[in-house]
């Protein structure tokens, strides 16, 4: 990102934060990562209210980094069984292809 892109401050768990926002081409916005974050905050308070704000914090950084290993886990299985696959039907394709000489 450029100098020129504007930041916008957000506090979450009382804590200030400034992010840039980002260009037309950015899949999210910072408004729905700061919405998902406060979001994970306020269900982990709700359920143990007597955590400090940096606990929470971490436990949601925790969870987070859970969701993302599992779903980098589950994009790599997929795309080696797609490879995989996308091999079998070339093979069979190749099979039943008369050869042209």
């Amino acid at each position: 990102m450029d100098n020129n892109t504007s930041s916008i401050e957000y506090e979450i768990l009382g804590y200030k934060v400034k992010l840039r926002e980002g260009d037309d081409t950015e899949l999210l916005s910072p408004d729905q990562v700061v919405e998902l974050v406060t979001n994970e905050s306020n269900k982990i308070m709700q359920r143990a209210p007597h955590l400090e704000r940096g606990q929470v914090a971490l436990l949601v950084a925790l969870q987070m980094a859970q969701e993302k290993l599992v779903l980098d886990n589950q994009y790599h299985t997929e795309l080696t069984d797609l490879k995989e696959k996308a091999g079998k039907a070339l093979d069979l394709i190749e099979e039943v292809t008369p050869t042209t000489m």
